[in-house]
C-alpha cells in the first residue's frame, strides 16, 4: 500500500489564500485536500468549488457535514454538484459534528451513530440517482430522488472517535476518518477497526482507515504550539467524557473549556488548554512533528491527514511538510 499525506483547512482564511494554497499543494502531490464545516467559518462548498478550479489532481472533499445540519439529499446534491467541477476527485466525509456548534444553533445531537449511519446510507443512495424513504430521528426522505446522479462510486467517509461510532464505519464506509493525534488513542481505535472489519467480512484494502490529526508544525516550538492551542481547546471541548477520561483529562476541566468557547472567550480557553495540547495536537519543528507522524505510521495507519492548524505560516508550514516531513514518512517504504 502506498503512504498517502492529505491536508485539512480550516476556512477561516480568505477563500483566496485557500485557492493559492490550494493549487501549491496540489502541484506538492498530497493526496486529498479537505475542507472542515463550521457555521462560524466560511462556507465549505463554495471553498470546495473555488479550490476546484484550483486543483488538477488531488482529490477534494467535506470533512466533515453533520447530517443534524444539512439533510442529506442536500449533501447529495451539493457533492455531485462539486463533481461537475472535479469529476473523479470528490470524496465525502460525514460525521456527527461537534456538538458545542450544534447546541449553538439549537440542536441537540441526539442518537449520533444511527443518525450519521442513515445519513451515510441515505446519501450512498442519493448519489446514484435513486429514490427512498427514510425516517431517522434528525431527518426524513420521501419517496426523494436527485433529477441526476453519478453511477461511479463517490467514496463517504466517517469523521469518528467514539467506539459505536467507529465500528459502524468499519462496517458500512468507504473510509475512516480517525479524529485523534494522541497516539494511545489512534492504536485503541485501528486495532477496534480492524476487529471489527474482519468480523464484518469485509476486505480491508477497499477501506481506508486514515489517522486525522491536528498539527502545527513551525521552526519556533512555541509558535507552532501557540497556534495549536485554540484547535486543542474546541477538540477537547467536543470530545464525550469517555473519551476524556482515556485522556486523563478531568470533566471539570472540559466544563470549563466549553463554557469559556460558549462564551468567546478564547483566551480563557486556551488556557485551561495548556498543559493538555499534547493529547489534542502534534506540534513542533518539522523534525518532531516527523517523528509524531511516524510513531502513528508505525501503528498501521498508511493514510494520515495533516488537520488545521498546520502551523503559524500556512503556507511555509506546507512547504516544510512536503520537504522536511513526507520524505522522512515515505522513507518507511524502502
Amino acid at each position: 500500500m502506498v503512504f498517502k499525506l492529505s491536508v485539512e483547512f480550516t476556512p477561516k482564511w480568505h477563500t483566496s489564500m485557500l485557492k493559492d494554497l490550494a493549487g501549491l499543494i496540489d502541484e506538492l502531490g498530497f493526496d486529498t485536500i479537505w475542507v472542515s464545516d463550521h457555521y462560524h467559518n466560511r462556507n465549505v462548498f463554495i471553498v470546495l468549488s473555488v479550490i476546484a478550479s484550483a486543483t488538477h489532481r488531488a482529490k477534494i472533499g467535506p470533512a466533515v457535514l453533520s447530517p443534524y445540519l444539512h439533510h442529506p439529499a442536500y449533501i447529495a446534491q451539493s457533492i455531485l454538484t462539486l463533481a461537475d467541477l472535479a469529476k473523479g476527485r470528490v470524496v465525502c466525509g460525514i460525521g456527527a459534528g461537534d456538538f458545542l456548534s450544534l447546541m449553538q444553533l439549537g440542536f441537540e445531537r441526539l442518537n449520533p451513530v444511527r443518525v450519521v449511519r442513515d445519513a451515510l446510507l441515505s446519501v450512498r443512495i442519493l448519489l446514484k440517482g435513486n429514490a427512498l424513504n427514510v425516517y431517522s430521528p434528525a431527518f426524513k426522505l420521501i419517496n426523494a430522488k436527485l433529477n441526476f446522479g453519478d453511477q461511479n462510486n463517490i467514496p463517504i467517509y466517517v469523521g469518528a472517535q467514539g467506539d459505536n461510532m467507529l465500528k459502524m464505519a468499519a462496517r458500512l464506509a468507504d473510509g475512516i476518518l480517525v479524529n485523534f493525534s494522541d497516539e494511545d488513542m489512534l492504536r485503541y481505535a485501528y486495532n477496534l477497526i480492524y476487529r471489527t472489519i474482519a468480523d464484518a467480512g469485509r476486505n480491508p484494502s477497499n477501506i481506508d482507515v486514515v489517522a486525522h490529526t491536528s498539527v502545527s508544525i513551525s521552526d519556533d516550538v512555541s509558535l507552532a504550539k501557540k497556534a495549536a492551542l485554540p484547535y486543542a481547546a474546541y477538540i477537547l471541548a467536543g470530545s464525550s467524557d469517555t473519551i476524556l477520561e482515556r485522556l486523563d483529562v478531568s470533566i471539570e476541566k472540559a466544563s470549563k473549556i466549553r463554557s469559556a468557547i460558549l462564551r468567546m472567550d478564547l483566551q480563557e480557553a486556551k488556557s485551561f488548554v495548556e498543559d493538555e495540547v499534547d493529547k489534542f495536537a502534534i506540534y513542533g519543528t518539522s523534525e518532531q512533528v516527523a517523528e509524531k507522524l511516524l510513531a502513528i505510521r508505525s501503528l498501521g495507519y498508511e493514510h494520515i491527514v495533516i488537520g488545521s492548524p498546520i502551523g503559524p505560516d500556512l503556507q511555509k508550514a506546507v512547504v516544510l511538510l512536503n520537504t522536511e516531513v513526507l520524505p522522512r514518512l515515505k522513507d518507511e517504504e524502502d
